[in-house]
């Protein structure tokens, strides 16, 4: 389901955002700054491991880390590959699954991300759990982990929980996108709804689906130290979602 959601989204993601291209630049600034600060210079080598268009990759390609980007979708990864070849920016692009990476050497990363909530689309703390060992498995002794999610405790469970992204206007057409929430207990279906008026006014509408775990940031704390990681923290000052912050531990000696 996670893999059709966004090869049928990838088209179209940009214009979920006010302005893309101002979100890659500031979101690449914040994540180099992060990075940066945690002793991980551009020039190292990173994973993106849920990188869809590229919204964090590109940013940080840009930064001029030697950067992986990976995604279980085809059709996400085929948009980014165009993106980054139309600003003339290099990385490795690859289809995997952020619960196994079988791409990703051991200990091979310096940092490994995941952002825009792609954890919750892992839909029980079993999944989790082996998502974030495989992160971990990853990274060199010392690499960070940094995911963004959102706070679905700060989140009232109403159903359904209509949120609209406002009207886009692109090559002349007008584009209106709905997100529709529906709960199950601690998950909720996910409709994304896709209009677009063409200057004639036709207008065709697009129904996508997908599925959350509303799994809480104190509950993904808990299973970063269960899969090995050390001084896991949350931050709430780097992007537009808390950031979850965490390291493999040093080698002994």
């Amino acid at each position: 389901m996670t893999a059709t959601f966004y090869d049928r989204l990838a088209p179209y993601y940009h214009l979920l955002y006010g302005d893309w291209e101002a979100a890659i630049t500031r979101q690449g600034d914040a994540l180099s700054d992060l990075l940066t600060a945690q002793g991980i210079a551009p020039g190292a080598p990173i994973l993106d491991a849920a990188c869809g268009i590229g919204t964090q990759a590109i940013g940080l390609a840009r930064h001029g880390y030697r950067l992986t980007a990976s995604d279980i979708s085809p059709g996400a990864l085929a948009r980014l590959r165009d993106e980054l070849a139309r600003r003339d920016l290099r990385a490795r692009v690859q289809v995997d699954d952020l619960r196994t990476l079988r791409g990703v050497e051991s200990e091979s990363m310096a940092a490994v991300l995941a952002c825009d909530n792609s954890l919750p689309h892992l839909l029980s703390d079993a999944e989790l759990l082996q998502a974030l060992r495989t992160c971990h498995r990853c990274l060199r002794p010392g690499g960070v982990a940094v995911f963004s999610v959102r706070d679905y405790a700060s989140i009232a469970r109403v159903s359904p929980d209509v949120r609209p992204y406002g009207m886009r206007h692109a090559a002349g057409s007008r584009f209106l996108a709905v997100q529709v929430w529906e709960w199950d207990g601690d998950q909720y279906d996910l409709r994304v709804y896709l209009t677009t008026e063409s200057p004639t006014g036709a207008c065709t509408t697009q129904v996508l689906t997908s599925r959350y775990y509303a799994v809480s940031i104190t509950r993904l704390l808990a299973l970063l130290g269960e899969a090995g990681f050390v001084d896991a923290q949350r931050r709430d000052d780097v992007l537009f979602q808390p950031v979850l912050l965490a390291r493999r531990a040093h080698a002994a000696g």
